[in-house]
């Protein structure tokens, strides 16, 4: 629904532009040896204070889905992979600051119960808050080339190996947490045309590596972000 215009003037000119932020491991201490994929808590909980003093405001993927209209500052989290220490030392910052994240989950994983990454009953839990979403990195085809198709490979034969690999993801998701899969990070954060359609049809918003922020006026698929790292904050990428 649209904002009512103000007397006299035209309708406000609702905002389109989402900073999505991403985020894959954290870890206790000061982080010297972080790599750019890990990143102390500490400095997650600054991150977020930093959105919070200025202004910002996060939102998820349901919302960006139903339709709902922009904050004025906008920002979309994000969890790539889906580590254990989202749940033991992210979560509770979270709720601490009560700000909603979406964690994209390579299923196999979880499934084999690899140490280091999260559980059913953790995705649950944190599920249950009210402040993560989940969304699918693929089953298990996030090593190597991701869904990228191989060399020489035909589509019917591509087709065959990505897309029940993707049909897995979402239907132990949906199962095992009870949360409608309507968001893909892709792997590495590489695209393929052969999957457009099929992911399309799949979710509602995708998300690459692409480094900038997203303009939602030009749809929710294959949106850029922004890795947050020990070498990059949101402050040196988000307008203060």
């Amino acid at each position: 629904m649209s904002a009512p215009p103000e007397p006299g003037g035209a309708d406000p000119v609702q905002n389109t532009e989402l900073y999505i932020l991403m985020y894959h491991d954290f870890v206790e201490g000061d982080g010297a040896d972080c790599n750019d994929w890990t990143l102390p808590i500490g400095r997650f909980r600054e991150d977020l204070q930093w959105l919070s003093d200025h202004g910002y405001t996060a939102v998820l993927p349901s919302q960006l889905a139903a339709g709902k209209p922009l904050p004025e500052r906008a920002v979309m989290i994000t969890f790539d992979d889906g580590y254990e220490s989202n749940y033991r030392l992210a979560l509770p910052v979270l709720q601490e600051f009560n700000v909603g994240v979406v964690i994209s989950l390579i299923v196999n994983h979880i499934d084999h119960q690899d140490p280091g990454w999260l559980t059913w009953d953790m995705c649950r839990e944190m599920s249950e808050t009210g402040l993560v979403e989940f969304g699918s990195h693929t089953y298990e085809f996030h090593a190597g080339q991701g869904i990228l198709r191989r060399e020489g490979e035909r589509r019917k034969a591509y087709e065959a190996r990505i897309f029940p690999d993707i049909e897995k993801s979402i239907s132990m998701i949906q199962s095992e947490v009870g949360n409608e899969v309507i968001f893909f990070a892709y792997p590495h954060g590489t695209t393929d045309a052969w999957a457009s359609d099929f992911l399309q049809d799949q979710f509602t918003v995708t998300v690459t590596t692409k480094h900038g922020p997203a303009d939602i006026s030009n749809g929710l698929y294959d949106m850029p972000r922004h890795n947050i790292s020990m070498n990059g904050a949101p402050s040196q990428y988000l307008p203060a």
